[in-house]
């Protein structure tokens, strides 16, 4: 037996470990998990192997959530004893803090089994099967959520893609009256870009024309739109006429004889 180790069988050795122990449980129980830390392994250089000591440090350092020092010191408190109920639960503890909830489960029943009494390795076997559930629930709770949002927008672009009359398009139906069909057609006009870069024998634009005969039939509805109560225009051109001057007001339903005739 080396000097080193009669040191620690010593009474006087072994008085010194469990006083430091002491002080290290009492530093976790307080939260001081840096200070705790420090006394157990100090309490390790007298007992290399006590199983009890890297318990405690390991407990330290999953509360300062480091995961990876906490499964190391929770082997090594196996390492003697593989059946060791405490060390078990810390090795499960640190594994399902890394995300390891199949592993954490295994060692939770294995653990339960030793100590059926031990209500912790219940509590742990419950946790680590929502999380395994969980984890395979959430890609598809994901999809569904993308498939909802997919639909959604689809439904916006349906209906955007539907006419919709604007509060400006309601006014000029109610007050243009026979009127509305022509100034729809004009509007067909504008949109073909062919159409507008011709011109006229005066060598006028084309679109500007088209342009000008909307710009005029907007006005005549905002004349009417000013009348108390409002009315839909006459159909007399000669009353027409003496109400808007020399401005060319057709009185035809008919699309195409209106655009010629303001061309």
């Amino acid at each position: 037996m080396s000097e080193t180790e009669s040191e620690c069988k010593s009474p006087k050795a072994k008085g010194v470990f469990s006083t430091i122990m002491a002080d290290g449980d009492w530093l976790l129980l307080k939260g001081e998990y840096e200070k705790a830390v420090e006394r157990f392994s100090t309490a390790l250089t007298l007992k290399p192997e006590d199983k009890y000591c890297y318990v405690g440090r390991s407990k330290c350092h999953l509360k300062m959530g480091q995961y990876e020092k906490a499964l190391r010191d929770a082997e090594a408190s196996l390492q003697e004893d593989h059946c060791f109920f405490e060390g078990l639960y810390q090795k499960a503890e640190a594994l399902y803090c890394l995300g390891e909830f199949e592993f954490a489960l295994v060692f939770y029943h294995q653990g339960l089994k030793l100590r059926p009494q031990v209500h912790e390795f219940k509590l742990g076997i419950q946790k680590a099967q929502e999380a395994i559930e969980n984890a395979v629930t959430v890609p598809a709770a994901i999809k569904q959520k993308l498939k909802a949002e997919l639909q959604q927008k689809d439904t916006e672009m349906e209906k955007a893609k539907k006419p919709h009359t604007s509060k400006s398009q309601k006014k000029s139906k109610k007050y243009l009256g026979e009127f509305y069909e022509d100034r729809r057609y004009l509007e067909s006009l504008l949109k073909d870009e062919d159409l507008g870069k011709g011109k006229t024998r005066n060598g006028e634009q084309l679109h500007d024309v088209i342009q000008g005969c909307l710009t005029f039939l907007d006005g005549c509805a905002d004349f009417w739109n000013q009348q108390k109560p409002p009315r839909h225009p006459p159909k007399d051109p000669q009353r027409q006429r003496s109400k808007w001057g020399k401005m060319p007001i057709c009185s035809s339903s008919k699309p195409a004889n209106f655009t010629v005739k303001s061309m």
